[in-house]
């Protein structure tokens, strides 16, 4: 195509913002081993050093995406530090270096509870 990469656009083409953005990023997957096992015997501390790189070029994306006073949602199914606090802290730290100011939320403090109590009538 005649672009290879949004970096490539002209610049006319870079203000589109968004409200809500969700980061749904790639990850290895260890927060599924409970009904994925056999996942446990191939996770290794390598492949979450090797996802962090691309989870944070997404993280930082979706920020410089979002418009101000809008709402990013950085989501993985990784338990592990090295795919989620530690991504969202190397944007935040990219984030100071820039003009616009972003804040974290705490989940417990925008969401109406704590998750479902229940799945559906009686259950």
């Amino acid at each position: 195509g005649p672009f290879r990469s949004l970096s490539s656009l002209p610049n006319t083409f870079l203000p589109l913002r968004y409200s809500h953005i969700l980061c749904d990023v790639p990850c290895s997957g260890d927060g599924t081993f409970r009904k994925s096992p056999t996942k446990w015997a191939k996770w290794s501390v390598s492949a979450s050093l090797a996802n962090h790189p691309c989870q944070l070029a997404i993280l930082l994306r979706g920020l410089q995406l979002l418009q101000s006073g809008g709402r990013l949602v950085y989501s993985t199914c990784s338990l592990n530090p090295i795919e989620c606090e530690a991504v969202v802290c190397a944007a935040l730290q990219a984030q100071c270096q820039e003009e616009e100011e972003v804040s974290l939320v705490i989940p417990e403090s925008v969401l109406p509870q704590a998750g479902a109590l229940q799945w559906c009538e009686g259950l």
